[in-house]
């Protein structure tokens, strides 16, 4: 039993190691120009241990984009342990825009283009995870006395999924250049006045005249 434990444990670290550096890869090349040959070589594996894990490159892309969420939303769990609804709005909106920054145009290029069937896998899977976060943090503000209680829910965390990612995307695009942070005061400006009830709004005005 002790030997099959070890076994599973280096399978699943072997598992996890191809899909680091893999993720890596196609960030800095794009996915097309990262071959399997790349990541063998890169690591010193042989073929055979690849397609242990990987039947086909498909899946090893598929698998690099689910870690990818994985640890975001770990990432997520920790900056919002112990914050109230109103901080996490912002927090969440200040993680959206590093994210739409840091995304590699080369990877999301050859994803979309080369890769469809798990472009829209994840494209759907990610507009889900936006959409339920923006709903929890409705609720808490709701609980927590900060947001208006007769908020619809659903249909604003619905919109907030849809249109925070356009909108940041289309703005850095406009011919006028806006500073980063001047589009996530805009954003967090334009959201709680939406959401926000007279205490909520109160709140954010403390936290504006500390920030000072």
């Amino acid at each position: 039993m002790q030997f099959i434990s070890n076994f599973t444990n280096i399978m699943e670290n072997q598992f996890e190691i191809i899909v680091i550096t893999a993720g890596r890869l196609f960030d800095q090349f794009g996915i097309r120009a990262v071959s399997i040959d790349t990541v063998c070589n890169e690591l010193r594996i042989s073929k055979k241990t690849f397609y242990t894990h990987f039947p086909q490159k498909e899946d090893l892309v598929d698998a690099v984009l689910t870690y990818q969420k994985q640890s975001n939303q770990e990432k997520y769990e920790k900056l919002l342990k112990n914050k109230n609804a109103v901080d996490s709005l912002i927090q969440i909106i200040k993680e959206i825009k590093k994210s739409i920054e840091n995304e590699s145009l080369l990877m999301c290029h050859d994803l979309e283009k080369y890769y469809p069937r798990v472009y829209e896998k994840h494209e759907l899977i990610k507009k889900n995870i936006i959409r339920q976060g923006f709903e929890m943090n409705l609720k808490m503000g709701i609980e927590e006395g900060y947001y208006r209680d007769d908020l619809d829910v659903e249909l604003i965390s619905l919109f907030h999924s849809v249109q925070i990612k356009n909108t940041f995307e289309m703005m850095q695009q406009a011919n006028k250049k806006y500073t980063k942070k001047r589009l996530v005061d805009f954003f967090i400006d334009l959201m709680i006045h939406l959401i926000a009830n007279e205490k909520g709004l109160k709140y954010m005005e403390e936290q504006s005249m500390q920030d000072l």
